[in-house]
């Protein structure tokens, strides 16, 4: 399917990155304690909010007329992985030992 508005374009790939984000919670669900340690902190859902809207954002940097829905979908839920990936494979300054307190590098790893 062909879709050749901007505003369709950006509403699939909000989709894309929502289903992303969808698939984060449930993997941080699947590991016991997870989901609950970040559940309770704002900056983590802002952080989700943050990651849909930025896969929202790709038809408007990369698109230019009609592209396939499935093109726009794509580029929404690619984008949070791939920043999801960078962020979690930044080397750390000092490893800290122990479960500890829950931080964004930790959120990014499922």
């Amino acid at each position: 399917m062909l879709v050749d508005s901007l505003l369709s374009q950006v509403l699939i790939a909000l989709g894309g990155g929502a289903a992303a984000e969808l698939l984060h919670w449930y993997a941080l669900s699947r590991k016991p304690g997870e989901a609950e340690k970040y559940k309770v902190h704002p900056i983590y859902w802002i952080t989700t909010a943050g990651m849909v809207v930025l896969g929202g954002l790709m038809p408007i940097l990369y698109l230019e007329g009609a592209a396939s829905a499935l093109l726009c979908f794509h580029l929404g839920a690619a984008t949070p992985v791939i920043v999801q990936k960078l962020i979690a494979n930044v080397p750390e300054a000092a490893a800290r030992q122990g479960p500890g307190e829950p931080t964004l590098r930790r959120f990014f790893r499922w």
